[in-house]
């Protein structure tokens, strides 16, 4: 059966699939990008933070996407792993940034208030509570993905890899493990992304189940 032609689609619907695309292509390897400068670079925390948190911001668009494409079969594992990624994402964006003060006032204040410092490790602990949230929710939406059989197999079960490891590298603090996830992570979210920037028919029609190419 032929595939629909992209210039059919509604400019509307297009101009959408093509930023879900692009948020999945982009978001996750610059995540990535700076949890490596992260880790393999000291000096540079705020280039490290400012990469991670363009990658989630990016990340939101891709997580819409895919809320998207898990319509009508799996609508409610679309909406419940899309709400809590969302959430997800804006705690691990504000853990990056609470870091990245913590790291400007360790470099610029050798001493400061201890109310600021307990402060500053409330926050960051009520927000690390929301943090597991984010592969938790990667891993819903991979379930639905799955399910409905909307991108070739292998794809998905990298991105699945990669959602269920998320925590282990970031819990063990091993940096190579952490990289390694983060890895499978960004190859699985890339790969839909660059599905979903050249097929229109899995944004604009009942999603298809194609067969394991």
């Amino acid at each position: 059966m032929a595939l629909p032609m992209t210039a059919s689609e509604p400019p509307a619907a297009e101009r959408r699939r093509r930023l879900a695309a692009a948020g999945l292509v982009l978001g996750p390897p610059l995540f990535m990008l700076g949890e490596v400068v992260h880790h393999q670079v000291d000096t540079r925390p705020v280039l490290a933070a400012a990469l991670a948190c363009l990658g989630l911001y990016l990340w939101i668009a891709g997580i819409l996407g895919i809320v998207h494409l898990l319509r009508p079969d799996a609508d409610r594992l679309g909406l419940l792993g899309g709400a809590a990624a969302l959430l997800g994402a804006i705690a691990v964006s504000n853990i990056m940034v609470i870091q990245l003060v913590f790291a400007l006032v360790d470099q610029k204040v050798e001493s400061y208030p201890e109310l600021i410092r307990d402060i500053f490790n409330y926050v960051l602990f009520v927000t690390y509570l929301f943090g597991p949230v984010f592969p938790a929710a990667l891993a819903v939406l991979a379930g639905g993905l799955l399910w409905q059989r909307i991108f070739p197999t292998w794809i998905t079960v990298t991105f699945l890899s990669g959602a269920l490891t998320f925590p282990v590298g970031r819990v063990g603090g091993v940096p190579l493990i952490l990289h390694v996830t983060d890895f499978l992570l960004a190859v699985g979210a890339m790969a839909m992304g660059w599905q979903l920037w050249k097929r229109a028919e899995l944004w604009n029609g009942p999603p298809e189940r194609p067969a394991d190419r």
